[in-house]
């Protein structure tokens, strides 16, 4: 029967083990030896002899002779794995090496390369140093660790033993041949499983070649570095215009305030910023299919010889160099590519990952507008020409014969500082006032005539002269007629005045009208009336006024007169001499406050207190 790796590390419940060794050190599986101990097997950790327990109830195992509990070594599996191994490779004296590189900063040493390597002979030690290695295998007076994975790596502490001890070491990981029969991995051992170095004695001194050349190469890029900053210019924003075609060309489309950026790398340049960036701007526009990279735009800058040789070939690495030193650097690929990143936070272009720039709508926009703007003065000029000709058109011919448009147009406005020609370069909100202020002249003529009305150097004297005179008459008519209207107004409200009055007081009407009254400001109602509707107010709510006071008389005239005569006949009916009662009636007396009882009877109240005066009975005195 065969055994599979993972049977040398498994076990039962009750911690037997599946595997033991002959008496001729070859490695069994329970199920290829007799019960009992007539298996005749050794544990392969500690070498005790072993009994085969293969009965009905629990499953076949080996367990350690005369040992309590039965249990089997820990390290038996291991063991065995090592003495297995030992054999492949006492019989074979070849392994694969795997291959180590070592790498720093971009450099790479090989320290050794993956071949088959021979060696004299395999052993197994129980102990090298501080540590028990799996198995060792000698070449003349050089030893090589070969350590097993199937379980677990090998542990940091062993591995710095190793290091210590400055051995070579690898490990050949077998995890993954667990259910492999151990006849089947022999080649795997040997040669195909992965593995890797523990520890090579030869790492060191590739380590020491990376770090002497890693020296080598920091000094000259050092001197590299300095070269480069000390020849290097950087270029700032001009302060003025400069005069390049394709600055000049950029300005023209309106693109003033999207060149002459400040970029780190300026000096990369031999032209100004402007005209650099302005060249960029003019191939990004160009109508060519292919897309637009930032390549292109050196290459645009490139072949115009614009590119200063000293820095066009300088690496990324050096570039940095340059600029961590406080230099504003960037190598020329990358200053273009600011610049056109800088476009974009401002939302001119757009880019993709793959660095494809594309014009944004925004700058076609403005470059639409750019040339609407160089074609506008001869379009506004022509509109000009063609609106003060109509304008002109209804005047009389001999007002209209002098008038030259070229010259007009040419001539400062006196009011308004400028000429018509100047207003042709106007922004559209201004262009379209002037404008519509010459349409207007015409109807503020018509309409709103005045002496110092701006013609805007038009043949308009005439008409204004006309519009002035036909103004004033107007004026002088309408004041005529306010002025009937004022009178006519003036004698309705008198007229209605007096009606009301009339009406209302009657008798009275022609006195109070007259009459100066307090209500109506000191003036009479009449005069009041006639002033103003606001008089008339006052006059109508004072006649109301007179006339409720004219009905409160009246009506207490008719209480007194009733209270009056049934006095009377209470008196006649207390005397019988109708002259006495008479008498009583018109004497004063003191108790009335001096008054007679006719004057001093008023009303009921007042005719009650009267007749308290009067005898109880009828008298004759």
């Amino acid at each position: 029967m065969s055994i599979r790796l993972g049977e040398l590390f498994a076990c039962t419940e009750q911690g037997g083990a599946f595997v033991a060794e002959s008496a001729e050190g070859r490695l069994l599986h329970i199920g290829e030896v007799p019960s009992g101990l007539a298996c005749n097997c050794v544990c392969p950790g500690c070498e005790r002899r072993l009994v085969a327990k293969k009965g009905d109830v629990q499953a076949h195992h080996f367990a350690h002779h005369a040992q309590q509990d039965g249990r089997s070594c820990e390290s038996a599996g291991e063991t065995a794995l090592h003495k297995f191994a030992k054999r492949i490779l006492d019989e074979r004296l070849e392994i694969t090496l795997p291959a180590q590189v070592v790498e720093e900063q971009k450099d790479r040493e090989v320290v050794v390369r993956a071949a088959k390597r021979a060696f004299d002979r395999a052993i197994l030690e129980t102990k090298d140093g501080q540590i028990v290695p799996d198995v060792v295998l000698l070449l003349r007076d050089r030893r090589l660790i070969v350590e097993f994975k199937v379980t677990h790596p090998c542990d940091p502490e062993k591995i710095a033993r190793i290091q210590a001890m400055d051995i070579g070491a690898i490990e050949i990981d077998l995890s993954q041949y667990r259910n492999h029969k151990l006849s089947e991995i022999a080649d795997e051992i040997l040669y195909h499983a992965p593995r890797m170095w523990l520890h090579n004695p030869r790492e060191r001194e590739a380590r020491a070649r990376l770090e002497e050349r890693a020296l080598l190469r920091a000094e000259e890029k050092r001197t590299q570095i300095e070269h480069y900053r000390s020849s290097y210019r950087h270029r700032l924003p001009s302060s003025v215009p400069g005069s390049g075609a394709c600055e000049s060309a950029a300005r023209e489309n309106g693109l003033a305030d999207l060149i002459n950026l400040p970029v780190d790398g300026a000096g990369c340049f031999t032209v100004a910023v402007a005209e650099w960036q302005a060249a960029i701007l003019e191939a990004l526009l160009a109508p060519t299919k292919p897309p637009f990279r930032t390549r292109n735009a050196l290459a645009a800058l490139r072949s115009r010889r614009w590119l200063d040789p000293s820095f066009a070939d300088i690496s990324d690495e050096i570039a940095s160099g340059v600029r961590a030193s406080g230099t504003p650097f960037n190598p020329p690929f990358e200053a273009v590519k600011a610049y056109l990143a800088h476009l974009e936070r401002l939302g001119f272009v757009h880019s993709d990952p793959t660095e494809i720039w594309r014009s944004s709508h925004t700058l076609k926009a403005r470059i639409d507008k750019a040339r609407e703007l160089r074609a506008r003065p001869v379009k506004r000029t022509r509109q000009l020409r063609q609106l003060v000709e109509e304008l002109i058109a209804d005047l009389p011919a001999d007002e209209a014969a002098a008038f030259v448009f070229e010259q007009w147009s040419c001539s400062t406005l006196v009011k308004r500082g400028h000429s018509p020609q100047d207003a042709v370069g106007f922004d559209e909100t201004r262009w379209r006032s002037f404008t519509n202020d010459l349409d207007n002249i015409a109807t503020q003529i018509r309409f709103s005539p005045r002496e110092r009305l701006d013609l805007i150097g038009l043949p308009y004297q005439g008409a204004l002269a006309r519009a002035l005179e036909r103004q004033r008459a107007e004026e002088a008519e309408r004041q005529r007629a306010n002025q009937a209207k004022i009178e006519a107004d003036r004698a309705s409200r008198v007229a209605d005045l007096r009606n009301r009055a009339l009406r209302q007081i009657g008798g009275d009407a022609e006195i109070w009208l007259v009459a100066i009254n307090s209500s109506t400001g000191g003036r009479s109602p009449i005069e009041a009336a006639s002033d103003s509707e606001a008089g008339h107010e006052d006059a109508v709510s004072a006649l109301h006024s007179r006339a409720r006071e004219i009905e409160v008389q009246h009506r207490a005239s008719e209480r007194k007169a009733k209270a009056v005569a049934e006095l009377a006949v209470l008196a006649q009916s207390r005397y019988y001499d109708d002259e006495r009662a008479t008498l009583w009636m018109r004497g004063r007396r003191r108790e009335l406050g001096g008054k007679s009882p006719e004057e001093f009877t008023i009303d009921d109240a007042t005719l009650q207190r009267c007749g308290e005066l009067l005898p109880t009975k009828r008298s004759r005195r």
